[in-house]
């Protein structure tokens, strides 16, 4: 639950009392509507090299978008001067260029409802931290990695990364929705090397707080891709059964829930367009986004057009359940929102996903691989933005570790994953219990049955 005193310290009272100052003024010109949207962060960051100070940098962004709805139209202005005495002539310059917008009869507001019973997004103990700490906890990444194996030859950066971002959004119907969140996060990329063969791995966490995730899994974590890579063998085309790696499922089901855009069905550009209440996977995935999931690190009271987040599922024993909803795309379709509308200073609200996850199997993955028998463990997928949205048409590449009686054996790379999205969530023969997240969405390992793979 959001503490409003520490909210004003980020984004003063004064600020905002200016802001509903111009909503007025909007209105007082012949507005339908008028809204602003604000968002302000600060970041800092520590790089390492090899042991040595690389980086060491603060930043801070700030923006004011508004938006004034005028007989069916939209006009948006921007700036980033927070500090102007008043935003009038902002909303006034809004006003004149929603006259030279297209007219569409399917905007809409939301009315205020809803309240923030979430746990607090913001945790003092990030923004206690002293650069020294930081530059310290950098220091402590690489220091895990090259403990971790003897392997690691090189880091090419290693790095502690924290920050604080709020959100604050205001409309003459008055709705007042707020968020005010820390995140602190790491990462590190190095080169490992055995003989001549020499591999590039990186790998990262994030959380709230500095204590929310260990440097010391990093950094292995990191260190053991590295090692699964060197000597990679070259793998005989033809179909095997694959088990996707948690990371790379991640990637795999953002794709699948991007497509559920319900812009995108109504443009004709989504591979699931007349698809609802229909099987499109395998009857063991259930796929739900949740904005209020307590611990999640996309958790947010409201979305970016003022409505209380909730729990969606998208995909439930295979069949698809819901279409992703901006109030515009739920008015023209003629249902419900599915309160899932993100938002930047400078455009109208859009699609967005809170906390992206799939229900857990009862299947470790080492039960996977034994269930594989002589397949593939792919760890890695390049060229995921390739894929067709319309048609589903993928062909990109892939390494992993090929599965040889059922246990992990020698490394493969240099693999063409190529088919289409809908066989590989049809082909969904066992579900992985390892679910882990990755920022704000989540994976787990995938048993894919006959997945054709190009190699030697």
């Amino acid at each position: 639950m959001m503490d409003v005193p520490l909210f004003h310290h980020y984004l003063s009272q004064s600020l905002e009392e200016r802001l509903q100052e111009g909503i007025q003024h909007a209105m007082s010109l012949g507005a339908d509507g008028a809204e602003a949207y604000l968002s302000v962060s600060r970041s800092r960051k520590a790089k390492v090299q090899n042991g040595a100070l690389e980086d060491l940098t603060t930043s801070k962004r700030g923006g004011l978008g508004v938006r004034v709805m005028r007989g069916g139209r939209t006009g948006i202005c921007t700036t980033t001067d927070l500090s102007r005495p008043d935003f009038k002539d902002l909303f006034q310059n809004a006003w004149e260029l929603a006259e030279l917008g297209d007219k569409d009869p399917w905007l809409r507001q939301a009315e205020p409802s809803g309240v923030d019973d979430l746990p607090s997004r913001f945790d003092a103990r990030t923004e206690e931290l002293t650069s020294e700490q930081r530059i310290a906890r950098a220091m402590n990444l690489e220091a895990e990695a090259r403990k971790a194996s003897s392997k690691v030859v090189a880091v090419r950066e290693a790095s502690w990364s924290d920050g604080v971002g709020a959100t604050l959004l205001l409309t003459q119907k008055g709705v007042r929705t707020h968020d005010l969140g820390t995140t602190c996060a790491a990462s590190i990329e190095l080169a490992v090397q055995e003989g001549e063969d020499r591999q590039a791995a990186w790998h990262w966490d994030m959380g709230r707080h500095p204590d929310s995730f260990s440097l010391a899994a990093i950094g292995q974590e990191a260190a053991r891709k590295g090692e699964r890579k060197l000597k990679p063998a070259q793998l005989p085309a033809g179909r095997y059964p694959v088990v996707l790696h948690p990371e790379v499922a991640v990637d795999l089901l953002g794709i699948v829930a991007g497509m559920m855009s319900a812009e995108a069905v109504l443009k004709q550009r989504s591979l699931f367009v007349g698809k609802l209440e229909q099987p499109i996977a395998s009857p063991l995935l259930t796929l739900i986004d949740d904005g209020r999931l307590p611990q999640g690190l996309g958790s947010e009271p409201w979305d970016g057009e003022g409505l209380p987040t909730r729990r969606n599922v998208l995909i439930e024993n295979g069949v698809l359940k819901t279409y992703l909803h901006t109030l515009k795309t739920a008015a023209e379709m003629g249902v419900e929102p599915t309160a899932t509308a993100g938002r930047g200073v400078g455009s109208n609200p859009g699609i967005t996903l809170f906390n992206l996850f799939p229900v857990a199997g009862n299947v470790t993955p080492e039960g996977l691989y034994r269930q594989a028998g002589n397949g593939v463990l792919i760890t890695e997928i390049m060229g995921l933005h390739t894929v067709d949205p319309v048609s589903g048409d993928l062909s990109v590449g892939a390494s992993g570790v090929r599965i040889r009686d059922g246990v992990l054996a020698e490394s493969v790379d240099k693999l063409t994953f190529a088919g289409n999205l809908r066989d590989f969530l049809t082909r969904i023969v066992a579900l992985g219990n390892d679910l882990h997240w990755y920022g704000s969405s989540a994976g787990l390992s995938l048993l894919l049955d006959d997945i054709a793979l190009g190699g030697a």
